[in-house]
């Protein structure tokens, strides 16, 4: 069995365990973002006894804390019977190693902590790839022996993921298990690249911070039944659903996984193919918690997102959700602040034919009527008006078919160069 740094148990039986009972102390610095950091450990099972601040300005190479404090964190540990300490940062190798042979506990950081909810939430096969290949590529760095028994480490927290069967005994077979999961990857990718080819629908990508309530504004609008949990990164499989606009057109409305700031590099370039269905939409849903405090900085963490991977500009809706949650004081200055946002309640269904009717609107602003008889000899050109545009009328008669419709700019010019001039 091979130590890794940090307390990443590899036995198989806590790839997804659910629930832990970890008796946690959280480290951080003095901000807003204690908050989150504890949303991450209960959405991880973890039971939080403290926090104890740090100064950023200040870190410590050996432990990331100075002396005074490390001696704060062990005296806490030993009086309330801590088994876990949760570092809000991203610790190295050397770091994880000193604290944990200094604290005789186990210790885990940010990173960890959110592989740990992934792999405690991934349900698809795809998923399940993605976070086990962000998790190994996460190991594999911390990486420091073999032979030495893990024992005071079993279960909980940072506990899940690949199991032991899968943690071979040098880093080979682990770089190994990794080209096959990549392998593995991109022949779903494959699969779904075929699957894209054949939508002809508009497509509408829902991004957001976690916890935005994408799922729950993917449910009202399709009458879907996608998980709904009030905890971050409830759901994290790409999920597309066929839904009606007001004119009756359809579209297709596509879920992705939750932003969060600092999110994990690894986590980003395992569920990239995921993320590539943003590449594909033609409208962009930037849904924003508006009952969050920290509204401004959860946004700019899913603009900085988008900007990595997106590949080209794209039609966006800023849509602030949860106002059933707010008072009129502050849903005003939101909306002075934000005078071209939609302001809906996904759980409630208030407003949603206003973000309807703004889709529609951009979905038909680049289209073009069509008028007119169409020869037989073109008929090969409906199929495509009923499957990229909007067919209002089609009558056969004696001259070929008369078609009234809207179609893309590109389509509707094709058509209309075919249309038959009266004699």
């Amino acid at each position: 069995m091979y130590k890794i740094n940090g307390g990443i148990n590899i036995k198989k039986d806590h790839f997804s365990t659910g629930i832990t009972e970890d008796q946690v102390l959280l480290v951080g610095e003095k901000n807003e973002n204690i908050e989150e950091l504890k949303e991450l450990t209960l959405t991880a099972g973890g039971n939080i006894k403290g926090y104890i601040k740090y100064r950023k300005d200040n870190v410590n190479p050996a432990h990331y804390v100075g002396t005074g404090k490390l001696n704060q964190i062990k005296n806490f540990v030993l009086n309330q019977n801590i088994n876990l300490i949760i570092f809000d940062c991203e610790l190295t190798p050397a770091q994880l190693r000193n604290l944990e042979e200094e604290l005789e506990i186990r210790v885990i950081d940010r990173t960890q902590l959110i592989l740990d909810i992934f792999s405690l939430h991934a349900k698809t096969k795809e998923s399940k790839l993605q976070v086990e290949k962000a998790q190994l590529e996460y190991m594999l760095s911390r990486l420091t022996g073999k032979g030495e028994e893990m024992s005071r480490l079993a279960g909980g927290i940072g506990t899940r993921g690949p199991g032991e069967s899968k943690l071979e005994t040098d880093r080979r077979r682990i770089n190994k298990r990794i080209h096959r999961l990549k392998n593995e990857l991109e022949e779903i990718k494959k699969t779904r690249d075929v699957q894209r080819q054949d939508r002809k629908d508009p497509i509408i990508a829902l991004a957001g911070y976690t916890n935005a309530g994408k799922s729950t504004l993917l449910n009202q609008l399709t009458e879907a039944d996608k998980l709904v949990a009030d905890q971050l990164f409830a759901t994290l499989d790409s999920t597309m659903r066929n839904f009606e606009l007001p004119g009756g057109k359809s579209a297709i409305i596509s879920d992705t996984v939750g932003f969060i700031r600092d999110l994990p590099h690894g986590l980003i370039a395992s569920f990239r193919a995921t993320l590539e269905e943003i590449n594909q939409a033609d409208i962009i849903i930037h849904l924003v918690d508006g009952s969050s405090d920290d509204i401004d900085k959860k946004m700019n963490t899913v603009k900085n997102v988008l900007a990595d991977i997106t590949e080209e500009e794209k039609e966006e809706i800023l849509v602030f959700n949860k106002i059933d949650l707010l008072n009129a004081e502050k849903e005003q200055f939101l909306r002075s602040c934000y005078p071209d946002a939609i302001f809906i309640s996904a759980k409630t269904g208030k407003n949603i034919n206003d973000l309807l009717e703004k889709i529609q609107e951009i979905v038909y602003r680049d289209f073009k009527t069509i008028a007119g008889v169409i020869g037989y000899e073109d008929a090969n050109l409906i199929e495509k008006l009923h499957n990229n545009g909007e067919v209002e009328k089609e009558e056969y008669i004696q001259e070929g078919i008369y078609i009234k419709a809207y179609a893309p700019k590109s389509l509707a010019e094709k058509i209309n160069k075919k249309i038959k001039k009266p004699s």
